[in-house]
């Protein structure tokens, strides 16, 4: 079998030039590395893309719970019995629920900011339900 493909391959003279071979060898290597490694990149692209773009929809649906609960809050009837309360509120408002999504794929600075800003709002709620102003 070897023998009729080189028979096919080789010149009428028998003797074939290695270095057209080896061109050609390596041209063809060369081509399927270079293919590869931009598959690669491509996919590497593609993924940093979804990846920020989940992390973007995560934040946005946090910012967005908070902001809804914190403009409740600020409409909320003074009510001392509320105080410490505030809390189940928040979950109504499906903001632990976003905060959670959000500390999946956030970084840690990032989750640790969403945090402190959840118990900024926990203390606003306090704050107005004890019978101070919003604003």
């Amino acid at each position: 079998m070897l023998y009729f493909c080189w028979e096919l391959i080789a010149p009428a003279g028998g003797r074939m030039q290695w270095s057209t071979l080896v061109a050609t060898a390596v041209g063809t290597v060369l081509g399927v590395l270079s293919t590869l490694i931009a598959d690669h990149v491509r996919w590497r692209r593609d993924r940093s893309e979804r990846e920020r773009d989940t992390m973007l929809t995560a934040f946005t649906e946090y910012l967005r719970a908070l902001s809804t609960a914190r403009d409740a809050f600020s409409r909320a009837e003074a009510s001392p019995g509320l105080v410490g309360k505030g809390h189940v509120a928040l979950g109504d408002h499906g903001v632990y629920a976003a905060q959670q999504r959000l500390e999946l794929v956030a970084q840690r600075a990032v989750v640790d900011k969403a945090g402190r800003a959840t118990l900024k709002v926990l203390d606003f709620h306090d704050v107005v339900v004890a019978g101070h102003d919003a604003n």
